[in-house]
C-alpha cells in the first residue's frame, strides 16, 4: 500500500464527528513528520480563496460554461421519470430516487479524512460512479485499485490561486461528463461550487459557500437579514485586539474566523487574557508552520460576545430552497476553557417549543446565506436571550452525525447529500416518532501522561444499551491533559436503544454509572499534579444537562 498523507482530527470535537484539520509539520517532540511542500501540495490552505476566471480564460472553457439546469442531468437516464413526480415524501418515491442516481457520474473535490470511507462505500452501494479530485498523496488514490471509486484525479494544491483553471484542464482531459460536483470536506466546498458552476451543474452559489466558510461574513449576513447576532469584531493583527475588547466586552470568545485552524476556541475575561491568548495562537502558527506559508491567508481572528446556555447540532436538508428535514441533537456541556465537546444525544430531549426556535434560526440563516440545495450541519446555542447561531457548515456532519440521524429518524444523510448534488427533488421519509435513542460520550485525558492499559472499557461489553466502544489511544501512547493543551481523547462509548420504553435519560444514566467511577488508564508525567493525585476522570454535574444525575 502506498504511503498517504491523511488529515488530523480537531481535538475540540468528538472524534467520530470527524472535523478534519491539516496535520502539523512536527510531532509533539518536534520531529518533522511532513515536509512543507507535501502539506502545500495536498491540502487547501485555511481561509484561502480561489481566483475567479477572467473572461479571457472563460473562453477557453466555453463549452463548459452553460446555464445550470433546474433539475439534474440524471433524469436523462430514466426519461420516463419527471421531476415533479418526486415531490413529497414516500417510500416509493425514495426508491425511485435511488434508481435515478444509479449510474450517475459524481466529482468529489477532496475526499477528506480516511475515516470517511463509509461515505464512498454507501455511494458504491447506490451505484454511483465516483471520481475524486485530490492531492498527490491522498489516501483515496489507492481506492481506485480496490474498486471503491471509479477514478482519481491528482492535483497539486501548492499554487492555489490557479487551482480552478488547472482543475478544469484536468477535467477536460477526462472522458467523463459529470452529473454533479460536491464535497464532504469543509475547506473544499467553495472550490467544488466553482467547478460545478463551470461544468454547468451548480447546486449552490459560490458566494453562499464562501460566506459560510467565514464566521465574520456569516455574522454580517445575519445582521443584514435582521437575525440575532452577537457583538463581534474582526481582528487582523495584534494592534486590533484592544479595540475588539472595547467593542465586544467580557466575557468573550476568541477564535479563528475560518474555523479550521484547530488551535481552539477560547473564553477570555479581560484585555490581558485576550492579548495573551492572541499571542499564544499566533505563536502556534509561527512554531508549527514556520517553514510553510500554508496558513498565510487563514490567520484572521474573531472576538465575539460569549454565549451562555446549552449547545445543539441541527441537521438540515434543503431541496431547491425548501427545508425538507430539520432535526436536532443535544450537545453536552463543553469542557472550558478549550470548549471541547464531551457527548451528544439524538433525538433531542429539549422542550419542544425551544426546539422550534432553534430549528427556525438554523434554517433562516442557512437560507439567508443563499443556499438552495444540500445537507447542512448547523450549530446553535440556546442562551438566556434565546437561540443564537454559532456556525453553518455547508456539508454533512461526520460519521456519528449520519449514524445518529439514521438510527433516530431513518434518514441517510449520505444518500440525501448526493441526491442534492444531483439536484433531484428531495423528500426524506420522516417518522412521526423517533425510531431509536442514540447517545455517544467521548472520554478525554484528565492529565498528561502515558496510556498503560488495553481494553479498559471491557466491562461494558454485553450490556443491552452498548452499541460500540472505540479506543483512540493504545498502551505506550503519550497523551495530553488540560494542564498542557486541549485534552487528548482516549476513547468513545456509543449507546443505542430501540425500545420505546427506554428513555434517553436511561441511556445517559447508564453512561454516567458505568464510566464516571473508572480509574484513568494513565501514568502521569507529573504525579504531583492535583488531577494526577486524584486519579479520576472529571465529570461535572452539568455534563448531562437534560437528565437527573444517577451518581451523587
Amino acid at each position: 500500500m502506498e504511503m498517504s498523507v491523511d488529515y488530523d482530527l480537531d481535538d475540540r470535537h468528538l472524534p467520530s464527528s470527524q472535523v478534519e484539520k491539516i496535520p502539523f509539520l512536527h510531532d509533539h517532540r518536534g520531529e518533522e513528520i511532513f515536509s512543507p511542500s507535501s502539506l502545500r501540495a495536498n491540502f487547501i490552505p485555511v481561509g484561502a480563496k480561489t481566483a475567479d476566471l477572467d473572461e479571457s480564460k472563460k473562453s477557453k472553457y466555453s463549452g463548459m460554461f452553460q446555464e445550470t439546469p433546474l433539475f439534474s442531468p440524471v433524469f436523462q437516464h430514466l426519461p420516463s421519470v419527471k421531476a415533479e413526480t418526486l415531490t413529497g415524501a414516500s417510500n416509493e418515491k425514495q426508491e425511485l430516487r435511488r434508481k435515478l442516481v444509479r449510474g450517475s457520474n459524481i466529482l468529489i473535490v477532496q475526499g477528506g479524512y480516511s475515516g470517511k470511507r463509509f461515505i464512498y462505500e454507501r455511494l458504491k452501494e447506490l451505484g454511483i460512479i465516483v471520481t475524486i479530485l485530490d492531492g498527490p498523496d491522498s489516501y483515496w488514490k489507492q481506492t481506485v485499485e480496490e474498486g471503491l471509486i471509479h477514478q482519481f484525479v491528482e492535483i497539486d494544491f501548492t499554487d492555489y490561486e490557479s487551482i480552478v483553471e488547472r482543475s478544469l484542464d484536468l477535467l477536460l482531459d477526462l472522458d467523463t461528463a459529470f452529473d454533479g460536483v460536491t464535497s464532504f470536506y469543509e475547506n473544499a466546498v467553495p472550490l467544488a461550487a466553482k467547478l460545478a458552476t463551470a461544468l454547468g451543474v451548480q447546486t449552490n452559489p459560490v458566494e453562499a459557500c464562501e460566506k459560510a466558510r467565514s464566521k465574520s461574513l456569516t455574522r454580517e449576513v445575519m445582521r443584514d437579514y435582521g437575525l440575532p447576532v452577537p457583538k463581534f469584531y474582526k481582528i487582523m493583527d495584534k494592534d486590533e485586539v484592544s479595540k475588539a475588547c472595547d467593542a465586544v466586552g467580557f466575557p468573550a470568545v476568541l477564535k479563528p474566523s475560518f474555523g479550521a485552524a484547530s488551535f481552539g476556541v477560547f473564553r477570555v475575561n479581560s484585555d490581558e487574557e485576550a492579548v495573551s491568548m492572541y499571542d499564544s495562537i499566533m505563536d502556534s502558527f509561527a512554531r508549527d508552520y514556520e517553514r510553510s506559508d500554508l496558513w498565510k491567508q487563514g490567520t484572521e481572528m474573531l472576538l465575539e460576545e460569549y454565549y451562555d446556555g446549552e449547545e445543539f447540532d441541527i441537521d438540515i436538508i434543503l431541496s431547491n430552497g425548501e427545508v425538507v428535514y430539520n432535526k436536532i441533537s443535544d450537545n453536552w456541556s463543553c469542557a472550558e476553557p478549550w470548549f471541547q465537546e464531551q457527548g451528544t444525544n439524538c433525538p433531542s430531549v429539549y422542550p419542544m417549543d425551544r426546539q422550534e426556535e432553534i430549528m427556525k434560526i438554523a434554517a433562516d440563516t442557512t437560507l439567508a446565506l443563499g443556499f438552495l440545495w444540500g445537507v447542512f450541519h448547523v450549530e446553535v446555542k440556546y442562551t438566556s436571550r434565546g437561540p443564537r447561531l454559532i456556525e453553518v457548515n455547508a456539508r454533512m456532519g461526520g460519521v456519528s452525525v449520519r449514524q445518529a440521524n439514521l438510527y433516530a429518524w431513518g434518514v441517510d444523510l449520505v444518500e440525501e447529500h448526493i441526491m442534492s448534488a444531483l439536484k433531484i427533488p428531495l423528500g426524506p421519509v420522516i417518522p412521526n416518532e423517533p425510531l431509536a435513542s442514540f447517545a455517544q460520550f467521548a472520554i478525554n485525558a484528565p492529565y498528561t501522561g502515558t496510556v498503560t492499559t488495553k481494553d479498559w472499557l471491557k466491562h461494558l461489553e454485553g450490556h443491552e444499551y452498548l452499541d460500540a466502544v472505540y479506543y483512540y489511544k493504545s498502551p505506550g501512547d503519550h497523551v495530553m491533559g488540560p494542564d498542557k493543551q486541549v485534552p487528548t481523547f482516549l476513547a468513545e462509548v456509543r449507546c443505542l436503544t430501540k425500545d420505546a420504553n427506554t428513555s434517553m435519560a436511561d441511556l445517559l444514566k447508564y453512561i454516567e454509572e458505568h464510566i464516571t467511577t473508572l480509574t484513568p488508564p494513565l501514568k502521569a508525567d507529573n504525579p504531583e499534579l492535583p488531577e494526577a493525585k486524584e486519579n479520576k476522570f472529571f465529570f461535572p454535574a452539568s455534563l448531562f444537562p437534560f437528565a437527573e444525575p444517577a451518581v451523587p
